[in-house]
């Protein structure tokens, strides 16, 4: 059996620490000879050894260089000596025989330690990882991050939080692309646990922590190789575990009393209507909500399963990725949300409306979501007009898949209004006979068409929402064109398509 130097250096504990020198904690060492600085090392030293003087070092300079010397010439990975002087050339030459040099107060002790650790090294490890976690998260920050930062450094390996797909939380996770193509499928189908060497050669275990609201996993990577170490890590991740938990469950009673102290303040805001008082106004400036300048309000409804309160931090993250400032408060099924500007941002809001679409498309990966959104409105009254906009265009984006479940209050009254009029005895047949050349309405071509006109001609908006390539919605447009003989650059043409789309009811 073999054990790694870290471990060692967790067995001895704070009380005599083993302290590196020279060379590095990685190493793995086999055996162990505690012998005289005098003796003879060749003949007592094998290949992987720890040797440990158990008298006085050698002297520094060429009787510590010769030493060090000889323990490489024997194959020996690493030497303790009491502590000493040991100079930078003597740490050269250790560096240049790839040995690692520690310091110990009481080797003694040690080499006894490092004969159980090899004789009995999975109970003698866990008892001193568990003993040093116990000791150390305690003391650590009571965020998170904190907790894995102390983590690792105690157990010498990298502690992560992932999502469901292997991505980190705190820190982006460079998996190999073998390993990223692996992880997503083991990670979200788990209940529990998860412990396998990935296609790289490196194992990683990890384990579900819960009362997050959502898909989170606690994980250590290491050597696939070595079973040892992962038995150890196991034990050692399930003490990690507990901690974050614990972490992650003072996190959530903060974040669900903000949630209800956000949500209180804006139905109040909601329920003065257009005149809220001075008191409302310096109540909603002290939570960041400056309700004088230009806003544009939004509504989002969850498509899918997730914990509002938990996602609100991927949301405002989706939005900040596209340059857009979001506030949002928690519904119970989505976030009722804004968007504030100090000057009149009234030429860029086509540009805003594409924004807006690029971070809900963002936000897909982790909730799937209907979006309205309100017209832009001055003040603290056009706050509450646009917000109600918004819920509104909310209502009716989650009956229509067609254009992404997005609705832009601007652009639903005159659609509403020419769908009213398309809905008679004489339009209705000629619609379908105008688009029987693309075949049923829930076809790909009618359903493609529909979306490209109400994307407003774009193909990247439409091979967005239809989650296909441009190329292929290029291909399909001008496919489209043939079949109907028709001049899509022609106004009017793009307008007598559009209502029968809605017509046949592509498009709810």
């Amino acid at each position: 059996m073999s054990v790694d130097l870290g471990s060692i250096q967790r067995l001895t504990g704070p009380s005599d620490p083993l302290e590196l020198v020279a060379g590095d904690l990685q190493k793995r060492i086999s055996g162990v000879v505690g012998l005289l600085a005098g003796a003879d090392i060749t003949a007592a030293g094998h290949p992987g050894d720890l040797v440990i003087v158990l008298d006085a070092p050698p002297p520094a300079g060429w009787p510590m260089d010769a030493f060090l010397r000889r323990c490489g010439d024997a194959g020996v990975v690493a030497v303790v000596f009491r502590p000493g002087p040991l100079d930078r050339g003597s740490r050269s030459v250790a560096e240049r025989l790839d040995l690692s040099v520690l310091f110990s107060h009481d080797p003694w002790r040690l080499s006894v330690l490092v004969h159980e650790a090899l004789h009995s090294p999975v109970d003698t490890q866990i008892g001193a990882l568990t003993k040093a976690l116990v000791a150390a998260l305690p003391n650590a920050g009571s965020d998170l991050e904190s907790l894995l930062q102390a983590a690792s450094q105690v157990a010498g390996r990298d502690f992560l939080l992932l999502d469901a797909k292997g991505r980190g939380l705190f820190h982006e996770v460079a998996w190999p692309k073998k390993d990223q193509a692996v992880l997503e499928l083991p990670l979200s189908k788990s209940t529990v646990s998860f412990n396998a060497v990935l296609p790289s050669g490196v194992r990683l275990i990890a384990r579900r922590v819960e009362l997050t609201g959502r898909d989170v996993w606690l994980g250590v990577t290491l050597p696939g190789g070595d079973a040892v170490a992962a038995e150890v890590m196991t034990c050692g991740l399930a003490v990690v575990q507990a901690a974050a938990a614990q972490r992650l469950a003072s996190m959530q009673m903060i974040h669900e009393r903000d949630s209800r102290t956000r949500a209180a303040l804006l139905s109040e805001v909601l329920e003065a209507g257009l005149e809220p008082s001075d008191n409302l106004l310096r109540r909603t400036l002290a939570a960041g909500w400056d309700l004088r300048g230009w806003h544009v309000g939004l509504r989002l409804i969850a498509l899918g399963e997730g914990a509002t309160i938990s996602l609100r931090d991927d949301l405002l993250a989706a939005f900040a990725e596209q340059g857009l400032p979001l506030r949002a408060v928690e519904q119970t099924d989505g976030w009722m949300a804004w968007l504030s500007f100090s000057v009149d941002p009234t030429r860029a809001i086509e540009r805003i409306s594409a924004s807006i679409r690029r971070a809900q498309r963002a936000f897909q990966s982790v909730l799937p979501t209907a979006i309205g959104v309100g017209g832009l409105a001055p003040g603290a009254a056009g706050f509450v007009k646009s917000l109600g906009q918004a819920t509104d265009a909310a209502r009716i984006a989650v009956t229509r898949p067609a254009s992404g479940h997005f609705v832009h209050i601007d652009r639903l009254g005159l659609a509403q209004l020419l769908l009213a009029l398309t809905h008679t005895d004489v339009f209705t047949p000629a619609a379908q006979g105008l688009l029987d050349p693309l075949g049923a309405p829930e076809g790909t071509l009618v359903t493609t068409l529909a979306t490209w006109l109400d994307s407003g001609g774009s193909q990247q908006e439409t091979a967005a929402i239809l989650g296909i390539h441009r190329n292929t919605v290029a291909q399909r447009m001008a496919h489209i064109t043939r079949l109907l003989a028709v001049d899509l650059d022609d106004p009017e043409t793009r307008l007598a398509l559009h209502l029968a789309c809605r017509a046949v009811k592509v498009i709810t």
